[in-house]
């Protein structure tokens, strides 16, 4: 098996196990193990053949099934000490930040709605501009970024600082938002943000196998970390942390 399809095994098996080995419904663990072994067994199925193009695509559903699995095992909704520690952490580190400039704000809610198709709009990149060594690269980073992030949800649970503090709901792009992630997000905050560490991790493997791509794709992921803090979709240290996860995960990838 390539070293992508290990670290996806190796994550829903490892998750899956945690998980009965913590208090919580056993309903939804017997749910989140049924999802994590029909995934295992779709890894290790196509691993025995030879659909190199699928296996270098089927990442695209890899990543978000990772993302919705842990909030199968979140046991608590409610406002957690977790969540106040973050809480204070973005009030006291705000209060040192300069205002976001009001002409910005649109941009950063359109950065931030890139963040969906980023993934796979940049593996097109690499799919056309780099060969099988980049691929793997390139999965190897954005997986090992977003599992990062994702695995701690069960036992770090906490909500958007958007829910906790009043922010300004006007504006088309600012509701579209809202909506996408009521459609599309299980409503946890995600600690480091998977969405700044995948997305940097996405646009620095691009910008290996081409320097323009890389720098427009890279423009967007910077935009999306600005923004995913100033639209209050993630707390600042989630933001910070997603940063390093993503340059740690770069570096075991081989990609910087």
């Amino acid at each position: 098996m390539a070293a992508h399809e290990w670290i996806v095994v190796g994550y829903f098996f490892g998750l899956t196990l945690a998980a009965w080995l913590k208090p919580g419904h056993s309903a939804r663990r017997r749910q989140a193990t049924a999802v994590a072994s029909a995934i295992v067994a779709m890894v290790l199925g196509l691993a025995a053949t030879d659909l190199r193009d699928l296996r270098a695509w089927i990442p695209v559903v890899y990543l978000p099934a990772g993302y919705w699995l842990p909030a199968l095992l979140v046991t608590s909704t409610g406002q957690t000490e977790f969540e106040m520690w973050l809480s204070r952490s973005d009030t006291m580190l705000r209060e040192r930040l300069p205002p976001m400039p009001r002409m910005a704000v649109p941009f950063l809610e359109v950065a931030y709605l890139l963040c969906y198709p980023l993934v796979p709009l940049a593996f097109l990149v690499v799919w056309i501009s780099g060969g099988e060594a980049d691929v793997e690269h390139f999965w190897v980073a954005v997986l090992l970024s977003g599992y990062a992030c994702y695995v701690t949800l069960p036992w770090l649970v906490s909500r958007p600082p958007r829910t906790r503090r009043k922010i300004d709901t006007e504006g088309g792009l600012r509701r579209l938002n809202a909506r996408v992630l009521e459609r599309w997000s299980h409503q946890f905050n995600t600690f480091p943000s998977g969405h700044v560490a995948v997305a940097v991790a996405a646009a620095s493997s691009v910008g290996s196998v081409s320097t323009e791509a890389g720098a427009v794709i890279g423009a967007v992921a910077a935009a999306i970390a600005i923004g995913a803090a100033a639209g209050g979709y993630h707390y600042i240290v989630d933001v910070i942390l997603g940063l390093i996860v993503a340059a740690l995960a770069l570096l075991l990838a081989g990609v910087l």
